[in-house]
């Protein structure tokens, strides 16, 4: 039987990351590097929720831009429903 292996939040990047391709090497890195500080030190079962606070907290930034406009979006689209 194998290990469970642990994930850390560079998986979580990837993981994210697969669901916004064409994205910038650049902005790919500070991606990583803001979802590095905002998940480090929670446990996994809260990496979701400091994602959004991540991308909230970044909605300036280029690499934010992608996520936070979705967000939005899928908000304005459940009030209207």
């Amino acid at each position: 039987m194998a290990a469970k292996m642990r994930r850390g939040p560079d998986d979580f990047s990837d993981d994210v990351l697969a669901s916004c391709p064409g994205m910038s090497d650049r902005d790919q890195q500070l991606l990583r590097a803001a979802v590095r500080e905002g998940l480090e030190g929670y446990p996994a079962v809260e990496w979701t929720v400091r994602f959004a606070d991540v991308i909230i907290d970044n909605r300036a930034e280029s690499f934010a831009k992608p996520f936070f406009d979705r967000s939005v979006a899928r908000g304005v689209r459940e009030l209207l429903e």
